[in-house]
């Protein structure tokens, strides 16, 4: 008999996020979406944790999340990871007292995030029942296809993602309905 696959639907956004980018080569492909594609991170999980919810999201909803979190992302999110990584660059990490200056940094930056997380979860909540589809009838990873499209990453790449992160590529839609 086959195993049923774990309920996540509980989680908070953020548990969410951290047990899926804790998967192997979901991390390397998610900074790599990140750098060479200007994916948020934080806005991919968010898409896959609403459909974890049976929420298939729209463009109007995917704009207002993006116009919500892009100041605070801009300004507080992107410039400690660039402070982070440029130490990296600059000095390597053989120095410990850099590197605990870097690790400082990282611990501030995921706390941006957590908190970008908890806008875009508390954004939800507020949307009660108007205007996003509630339906566990869309193919799995629509959310996250449909938002990768908009940054035009290839399928191919979409599909490696959707699979790292344990939905059926195979019978995701390729366009939105």
């Amino acid at each position: 008999m086959p195993v049923a696959p774990p309920d996540h639907s509980a989680l908070s956004l953020w548990d969410f996020s951290l047990l899926h980018y804790a998967r192997t080569d979901v991390a390397d492909l998610c900074l790599r979406l990140q750098d060479e594609h200007g994916v948020n991170v934080n806005l991919l999980f968010w898409c896959a944790w609403l459909e974890q919810r049976g929420c298939t999201l729209d463009i109007g909803h995917l704009r207002s999340a993006q116009k919500r979190i892009h100041s605070w992302d801009e300004h507080y999110v992107v410039p400690l990871r660039q402070l982070r990584r440029r130490m990296k660059v600059e000095y390597g990490v053989a120095d410990v007292g850099i590197e605990l200056v870097r690790s400082q940094i990282k611990q501030a930056e995921l706390l941006a995030e957590k908190q970008l997380q908890l806008w875009l979860e508390s954004y939800v909540q507020a949307w009660g029942d108007m205007g996003i589809t509630n339906t566990n009838s869309s193919p799995p990873g629509v959310n996250v296809r449909f938002y990768l499209q908009q940054l035009y990453v290839a399928d191919s790449v979409i599909t490696q993602l959707l699979h790292l992160l344990g939905s059926r590529p195979d019978s995701v839609a390729q366009e939105r309905i």
